[in-house]
């Protein structure tokens, strides 16, 4: 059975250089936290990234010591099976709300359910519609 749930992601972003990474995951890790997704890309000169951990205002605790902007930002979790067409179910019902989805990422491994974290034009409403899936 699907569930969704509004969580709290966090958008770190820094001066891109050689070891950003090393030291974003090694500040997590001092503080126990734990990972579930992220996601990290340079864009120009600044290093983006979006963190889905176990307890986000602990990762923004953690990356308080370096370099960047913190912001936390609200974002959909959808726990689904773990099969073909879930993202899709998903992503039509958002779309006949006419509700835009600007990010989305997931991974999954061959366990029974799989995560999706999503970012939608209005968070609050597409939980709504989701939930009536």
């Amino acid at each position: 059975m699907a569930k969704f749930v509004l969580r709290n992601e966090i958008l770190f972003r820094s001066p891109t250089r050689v070891g950003l990474l090393a030291d974003v995951t090694e500040k997590l890790f001092a503080k126990s936290v734990n990972v579930l997704g992220i996601r990290a890309y340079d864009e120009g000169e600044t290093g983006v990234f979006l963190i889905f951990a176990d307890d986000s205002r602990l990762a923004a605790q953690a990356l308080e010591p370096l370099e960047g902007t913190i912001k936390t930002v609200s974002v959909i979790s959808a726990i689904v099976p773990n099969s073909p067409g879930q993202l899709a179910e998903i992503s039509r019902a958002l779309a006949n709300a006419d509700l835009n989805v600007s990010q989305v990422h997931s991974t999954t491994t061959d366990a029974p359910m799989a995560e999706i974290v999503l970012d939608t034009s209005d968070n609050v409403t597409a939980l709504a519609v989701l939930q009536n899936l």
